[in-house]
């Protein structure tokens, strides 16, 4: 949802060219932000990290994969149902924190993003693991992004420093503000991002050209 701003705050260009930036966004900036282990899609690139051991690691092993098989089948019913075993029976392990994500993940992909939410700030709430705390933040502020609020993104990105999230949270209040008119407010946000990433990397070239579209925006 939108936001109302004083006009001496919203950078709002009423000409044609801004108006192609800001659909192009609607329509591409969501697909391709945050790089493709943080984004909201996958579950499984993150298995290998802070993986903790317990008595019944084999147990939890089992469902875990179990987990990933019914998801990469769409059996998100069975997905759902060893997700939640993992997080009952297996809550002090890493799987537990693997299975909160998919919980997260099943409920975007069935429209209900205030379970999503449920499910990550369940996560956040439990782990030992600064990490997952991030990955969980981050996946909360695309969420956020969806729903048009860099109000949200920016308090995110201010709960708990982290070496290497700066600048995802950084490319997705920037993609937030882009869609929100405010096309100043973005290119200082994806200045931001760009110092915590190489610039010849992925990364960095698509940060790169975002900001470099808000510049377009600003023409004429």
């Amino acid at each position: 949802m939108k936001r109302e701003r004083p006009e001496t705050q919203l950078h709002v260009a009423h000409d044609d060219e801004t108006e192609k930036l800001r659909e192009w966004w609607k329509r591409n900036g969501t697909g391709i932000i945050a790089g493709v282990v943080i984004g909201i899609g996958g579950v499984g690139g993150i298995q290998g990290w802070r993986m903790y051991e317990d008595s019944q690691a084999g147990k939890a092993s089992v469902l875990y994969q179990e987990m990933l098989g019914a998801a990469a089948a769409e059996r998100s019913e069975a997905a759902s149902a060893a997700a939640e075993a993992l997080t009952s029976k297996h809550s002090g392990s890493g799987y537990a924190d693997l299975a909160q994500l998919m919980l997260a993940r099943l409920a975007l992909e069935e429209g209900d993003a205030a379970k999503a939410k449920i499910a990550l700030n369940e996560l956040i709430a439990s782990t030992s693991d600064s990490v997952m705390r991030q990955v969980a933040r981050v996946r909360l502020a695309v969420i956020a992004l969806k729903e048009g609020d860099p109000e949200e993104i920016r308090k995110l990105s201010r709960a708990e420093a982290g070496d290497g999230f700066s600048s995802h949270f950084q490319e997705l209040l920037g993609d937030a503000l882009v869609v929100n008119g405010d096309l100043e407010g973005a290119r200082q946000a994806y200045q931001e991002a760009l110092k915590g990433v190489t610039a010849d990397s992925q990364a960095g070239r698509l940060i790169t050209a975002k900001m470099n579209m808000t510049r377009k925006g600003d023409d004429g």
